[in-house]
């Protein structure tokens, strides 16, 4: 069977994937086959005759006409014979992006152009996105707080952020295309480049994957500590390994800094432990003796010593009884804090019906004390939690002008105002005296007493500062809720390391 040339090229037409146009001398579309149909969205019918500019938008629209004359008449080639990109216009108005190649031929003495079109839409979006992504990436390592630093297989730098920068004192010029191992000190970087090369063979990881402490070397040449964390990056060319680095100079020197201060503050505890002797030993001494020889003055010169004289006497050995105890209790705090919990399993219940026992006399008739029955089993420390006990109420007792003193001592869920959540609390109430608003935040300071003057607020100034103490050293919260002569509610958490509370009382 033959087939015309006709036959082999409308064939051609049909089966060939790019658009193809064939124009004459004056630019009218001689031949448009399917794909350029697809291409444009034109039926073949519709461009047939018409001039090719039509498929154009401006300025090649207005340019065209005039680009194919002066070609005709000089034979100067823009299109002809090359390959380029340029924008095109479907039916619909859409311009898009495609790759134009041109040839000229010569029939019967005619010249004819034969179009081969493109459509690089697709190409396109897939280079923004691609370009997008490199510029995001680009993005991320200029402005990421930490270095970066991208080499290859080989250990040559690849990428060097400004952070990097920043860290080795290099600019990013510097140190493209050097082996990594310039930013590393002995033994590192004789180590370097076989670590990789074993890695690269056997697959054994020592850095890779992992984070680790290395010293490396500044353009200075200051080696410096840093925190190196190395991924593997497979691309579709080649293999890259991504090293994050971090600058932990200021870390290692607090670092440094808490350990120093560490070791002040046990050399501190020590010379506070023989300051605990001498102030239990030494300093009660002199208060004794100040005691004893006032008791000698009123016992062998009674019939010297006028009534004023002895009421003198008696306020020193009063006053010395008094130092005496504010040393003890000051050593008491001091301990206080120093000494760790002994954590044991405690029914608050029994513990605090104890201390009832040993506060108030068996026939006192002015306390009343209400003891709820759902008081929890928990962990703590059962000394401290029964001193903590023991001063509340004594405090509920001893700060009271009511005749009938009630105290109401519980458990429950409550919200603390300081921090406006919600705790599982024990409080103890009482009607007493009350405490002003604007001392609620002194009352816990050491040897801080609201009223000098009262009698009915005589003491130390210390109890609550051990309360709050001890609830702080079994991680706890304490605050209070207080009205002026109408009474004290203090609330406070317990907890341990251990459970903090046992199912059930």
């Amino acid at each position: 069977m033959k087939f015309s040339h006709n036959d082999v090229l409308q064939a051609v037409m049909k089966t060939v994937i790019d658009g193809l146009i064939i124009i004459d001398q004056n630019g009218i579309i001689l031949a448009f086959n399917d794909s350029a149909s697809r291409i444009f969205g034109y039926k073949s019918s519709e461009v047939l005759n018409k001039n090719v500019k039509i498929l154009m938008p401006d300025p090649y629209h207005s340019e065209h006409d005039q680009y194919l004359s002066n070609h005709l008449k000089t034979g100067i080639k823009k299109v002809i014979g090359k390959g380029r990109e340029i924008i095109a216009r479907r039916k619909s108005g859409e311009q898009f992006p495609m790759e134009l190649g041109v040839n000229g031929m010569e029939l019967d003495g005619e010249k004819f152009f034969v179009g081969t079109i493109r459509d690089i839409s697709e190409r396109k979006l897939a280079e923004k996105d691609i370009k997008d992504h490199a510029e995001r990436s680009q993005a991320i390592m200029n402005t990421v707080l930490d270095g970066l630093i991208i080499i290859d297989h080989l250990g040559i730098i690849q990428e060097f952020n400004p952070s990097a920068s920043r860290i080795f004192g290099y600019t990013r010029e510097e140190v493209l295309g050097n082996n990594v191992k310039i930013l590393m000190p002995e033994p590192y970087r004789s180590e370097h480049d076989t670590y990789l090369s074993n890695y690269e063979s056997t697959g054994e990881k020592k850095v890779i994957g992992m984070g680790r402490e290395i010293l490396a070397c500044r353009k200075s040449g200051e080696v410096f500590p840093m925190e190196l964390g190395v991924n593997k990056l497979e691309t579709f060319k080649e293999t890259l390994y991504v090293g994050t680095i971090r600058d932990i100079t200021t870390k290692k020197e607090a670092e440094k800094s808490i350990e120093q201060f560490i070791k002040n503050l046990e050399t501190s505890n020590q010379e506070l432990d023989q300051f605990a002797y001498i102030a239990s030993h030494d300093l009660k001494e002199p208060l004794r003796g100040i005691a004893n020889n006032a008791q000698f003055l009123q016992e062998d010169y009674a019939a010297l010593i006028e009534e004023g004289g002895n009421r003198r006497i008696n306020r020193i050995n009063f006053l010395c009884r008094r130092m005496e105890r504010l040393v003890d209790e000051l050593l008491y705090y001091s301990r206080l804090g120093r000494q760790a919990l002994a954590i044991q399993e405690c029914n608050i219940k029994d513990l605090v019906t104890d201390v009832i026992e040993t506060v108030i006399e068996p026939d006192s008739q002015d306390i009343h004390i209400k003891l709820e029955d759902d008081l929890p089993t928990i962990y703590c420390d059962k000394p401290r939690t029964r001193e903590l006990f023991r001063n509340l109420i004594v405090n509920a007792i001893k700060y009271n002008n009511k005749p009938q003193k009630n105290i109401h001592i519980g458990y429950k869920s409550i919200k603390n105002p300081n921090d406006e959540e919600t705790y599982q609390a024990f409080y103890i109430e009482d009607n007493g005296i009350g405490i002003d608003k604007r001392f609620h935040s002194d009352i816990f300071k050491i040897f801080k007493r609201l009223n000098e003057e009262s009698e009915i607020t005589k003491g130390s100034g210390v109890g609550l500062t051990f309360v709050k103490k001890i609830v702080e050293k079994h991680n706890g919260e304490i605050w209070l809720d207080s009205r002026i002569d109408e009474g004290t509610i203090f609330y406070f958490t317990l907890k341990s390391k251990n459970q903090e509370f046992k199912e059930g009382v």
